[in-house]
């Protein structure tokens, strides 16, 4: 049994030394002796088991069976190396090992110094006849002189011997000598000294033998080596490569290297090594041949692309990225010599589908590999954590290799005239491009031409008009007629147009696709850009002065603190809010990779300051007329009711606390002071990415703003106590020009947001003061609060008695009767006919409210209606859109 486990043993570790066996010429010459002395011992044994048993003597049976599965095993293992078998039974002296030989001359020359080294010993140890001299032959070097002078004395216990102060030791249990006998075996000689150096000086020169026939043994083996790649000589074969191959056995040997891609011990070096040689002979029968052996090379690259978390390693991305790129020449040229009729279409198999070999299969994997490509990017940079890192950085880089393989491939599909093709790599390529400003696609644009060939450079040239370029990778993606790459596409290019301020265009595209409805019936990919180009819009309508479209959009995307998780940005962590690992994973999933985020800071920033302008004036107004309920911005108000609450308030920390503190002090009129909290804020830096020296424009745009609003507020406020408003007065107040003031009064007039008027000189405004004084505004509160409790009390004992629902289908459908009279749920005695006098019972009045009218509103509406019958029109109660 441990004969058969060492066998299998041997035989595997061979197996798994394949590699390293074959590039050596064959299987080591000891394990050849090795197996060949097992399977000759067999055979002798086996040979006197049958004599023995033709006499009568058999094995045990336990015994014969072990026995007979060691030799089927070994005449199974034996086998493939009958070859060197025979080699090694015709001619055994090939087969001794160098090694053993030079050992047994290292152990002679070594068995020469030891005996020099005895004999040096024996002459220092001469003058000692002590019988252990071997272990205290120091002791006897070192005290010669004084043995000789016992010897000559006739006192000859003044010095014993060794033998006889182990003798004493033993017999008188002297301890004092037997320390000193141990204590002189420690002691060094010069003898022995020199015996030691001796030593070392033996086994310096033999490792340094050792040493030159390693290196020699190197040597031989990297001679081996690089004949066998040069094809020169071949000691040890399974089967002899033919030197041609046709189309078919080229194709059946690829297909037999393929099947080994997901076997145990599959080594991926060797694998792309054999591949590597068969392209020579791929060459001499065209590119069909040689894109196939390249798609199986790409394939196994790809094997090794990792879980849903984790990435491609970028060397083996790199490797994978310069086989398709040598596909691409190949595919031209297939589709060259295809579309000629010169390629002969029964051997290559053209129109087959199903062939390995055809032109669409293979087209079909190139545009596989490319998609491949550009996902494992895409997730190499999403599952990055060091976003500030040499990785992450190296990683983007590469980006520019797969936008040149985009690129060509584009142009390839643009001529060969494939729409589905040509669709799918517009869409990637415009995956490529609708985030970044054109000044970066410019640089990259830039940058490209120094690594390709002259005849290429003219194709790498950024567009003067980047919108019509997305337009047109847009028609192509519309021609290919996936509806998710459609919508995509469509919100891609609306993006685009967004960032490089065309607000109409982008919202009147997302506004006839009808996208909003299409986004929450998409994917969840496609609702996040959707949801980031909301986010980019509002940004452009901010940046062109559009407040009230911006807060609308900003609105959508920043409202309830979402912004993040809308925009796959990051987690959002509530307090109250459990996610299971599935709900994380997916999350995680669909995170956006960093250098595509939109800056949250400058988002919320433009948020609240679009809110400050547009609620500051609306709380002004509704404090004269209350009916006005609209609120434009909760968050503004109740940061506003947090700030009026605060017994100190520091200065602001935030950008939200520096737009509240602004809002404050728009309230007072205090614009200068306003626009000083909003001078520090970053969103003036990042606002604009394409330009970003355009952020001092926008800055003194929202100055501008902030102007106007106050005046707005101020007209608002002190528009009750003030007879007439002098133009030239505002303009000082508010730092604005004439007609801005003149314009911003008379926007305000016809919106009947102020009762005034200007005078023949248009110098001045006139106040009407109609409004109601604060003592009426209760009064008329409390006269409309007093009529709807009596509407309330109507109603709640029509409920319980009958109502006038009941009389009124009555009185319209006369002819309806019913029955129901008694204890029923209308009353005792309830008598449903035409008129409205047979209701007699309890829980039923005389009908004194059946002819009356609904009551209306009685508030100042109706008390100022006779009031305001002149020309000039009254108090408006909210704003008209």
């Amino acid at each position: 049994a441990s004969t058969i486990t060492d066998y299998e043993a041997l035989i595997k570790m061979l197996e798994k030394l394949r590699t390293q066996v074959e590039a050596d010429g064959g299987p080591p010459k000891q394990f050849v002796k090795a197996i060949g002395a097992l399977e000759d011992y067999i055979e002798k044994t086996h040979a006197e088991i049958q004599e023995k048993k033709s006499k009568g003597n058999k094995l045990p049976e336990n015994k014969a069976k072990a026995f007979n599965t060691l030799r089927s095993k070994v005449k199974k293992g034996n086998k493939p190396y009958t070859d060197d078998l025979t080699q090694l039974r015709s001619n055994p002296e090939d087969f001794q090992s160098e090694e053993e030989a030079a050992d047994s001359a290292s152990e002679a020359s070594q068995a020469a110094g030891s005996e020099d080294s005895a004999s040096g010993s024996s002459e220092s140890d001469s003058s000692s006849s002590s019988s252990d001299s071997s272990s205290d032959s120091d002791s006897d070097s070192s005290d010669s002189s004084s043995d000789t002078g016992g010897s000559d004395s006739s006192d000859s216990d003044s010095e014993p011997s060794f033998d006889d102060s182990d003798k004493s030791g033993s017999e008188d249990g002297d301890e004092d000598l037997a320390r000193e006998r141990k204590m002189l075996r420690w002691l060094i000689t010069p003898e022995k000294l020199a015996e030691r150096e001796k030593k070392a000086e033996v086994a310096k020169a033999k490792e340094a033998e050792n040493k030159a026939k390693d290196q020699e043994k190197r040597a031989r083996k990297k001679d081996k080596v690089e004949e066998g790649q040069k094809g020169t000589t071949h000691q040890r074969k399974g089967k002899d490569e033919p030197e041609e191959y046709t189309s078919k056995e080229l194709t059946t040997k690829v297909t037999e290297i393929a099947q080994q891609r997901g076997r145990r011990g599959f080594d991926r070096k060797v694998y792309m090594e054999k591949l590597q040689k068969l392209l020579v002979h791929a060459a001499k029968h065209g590119p069909l041949e040689q894109l196939y052996i390249y798609a199986s090379m790409v394939s196994a690259d790809f094997d090794n692309t990792g879980s849903a978390f984790a990435a491609m390693k970028i060397e083996m991305w790199n490797e994978a990225l310069q086989k398709v790129n040598k596909m691409l020449p190949l595919l031209i040229e297939s589709h060259n010599l295809m579309k000629s009729g010169s390629e002969d279409k029964t051997s290559a198999g053209d129109t087959d589908v199903e062939d390995p070999k055809s032109h669409p299969r293979l087209q079909d994997l190139f545009l596989s590999f490319v998609e491949k490509l550009d996902d494992e990017l895409y997730k190499a940079l999403q599952f990055n954590s060091d976003v500030y890192g040499s990785e992450y950085h190296e990683i983007l880089g590469n980006s520019s290799k797969c936008l040149v393989l985009l690129n060509r491939t584009l142009r390839y599909f643009e001529e060969v005239k494939e729409p589905q093709h040509l669709g799918s790599i517009a869409a990637r390529l415009m995956e490529q491009l609708y985030y970044k400003p054109d000044t970066l696609n410019a640089r990259v644009y830039e940058a490209i031409p120094h690594t390709m060939p002259e005849e290429s450079k003219a194709h790498w040239v950024w567009p003067d008009d980047s919108k019509a370029y997305m337009g047109k990778l847009c028609h192509y993606v519309w021609a290919a007629g996936d509806v998710r790459l459609r919508r995509r596409a469509c919100l891609c290019q609306a993006y685009h147009l967004a960032l490089h301020d065309c607000f109409q265009p982008a919202r009147d595209l997302l506004h006839l696709g009808n996208f909003a409805e299409q986004a929450n019936e998409s994917d969840v990919h496609t609702q996040i850009l959707y949801n980031r180009v909301i986010a980019q819009i509002g940004l452009c309508a901010f940046r062109l002065g559009k407040i009230t479209e911006a807060h609308n959009c900003l609105m959508d995307v920043c409202q309830y603190n979402k912004g993040r998780e809308l925009l796959a940005q990051g987690l959002s962590y509530a307090k109250n809010m459990e996610r299971s690992q599935e709900q994380e994973r997916a999350e995680r999933q669909r995170q956006l990779p960093y250098h595509m985020h939109i800056n949250l800071e400058v988002l919320e920033s433009a948020q609240h300051i679009c809110a400050m302008l547009l609620e500051v004036p609306n709380i002004a107004m509704q404090a004269i007329d209350p009916s006005n309920k609209r609120i434009i911005s909760k968050v503004l108000r109740r940061a506003l009711e947090a700030y009026d609450k605060q017994q100190y308030s520091g200065p602001p920390e935030t950008a939200k606390d520096s737009v509240v503190a602004a809002a404050k002090d728009l309230q007072r009129g205090d614009w200068a002071k306003a626009c000083a909290q909003l001078e520090g804020l970053q969103l003036w830096h990042h606002i604009d990415t394409n330009h970003p020296e355009n952020g001092e424009k926008v800055k003194a745009m929202i100055t501008e703003k902030m102007k106007v609003e106050a005046l707005r507020t101020y007209l608002f406020s002190y528009a009750s106590i003030y007879d007439a408003f002098h133009l030239d007065q505002l303009v000082q107040m508010f730092s604005l020009d004439e007609r801005t003031v003149h314009s911003t009064i008379s926007k305000m007039m016809i919106k009947e947001e102020i009762t005034a008027f200007w005078d023949e000189s248009s110098k001045y405004v006139l106040v009407q003061h109609v409004e109601p004084s604060p003592l009426q505004r209760l009064a008329i509160t409390l006269a409309e609060r007093a009529v709807q409790a009596v509407e309330n009390n109507e109603r709640l004992v029509d409920l319980k008695s009958g109502g006038f629902a009941f009389k009124d289908g009555a009185r319209a459908q006369p002819g309806l009767a019913t029955e129901a009279k008694g204890k029923g749920r209308m009353g005792k005695g309830f008598d449903m006919k035409g008129d409205a006098k047979g209701a007699k019972g309890k829980g039923r009045g005389k009908g004194s409210f059946a002819g009356q009218p609904m009551r209306r509103a009685a508030g100042w509406e109706n008390a100022r209606a006779g009031a305001l019958r002149g020309t000039q029109r009254g108090w408006s109660t909210g704003i008209r859109a």
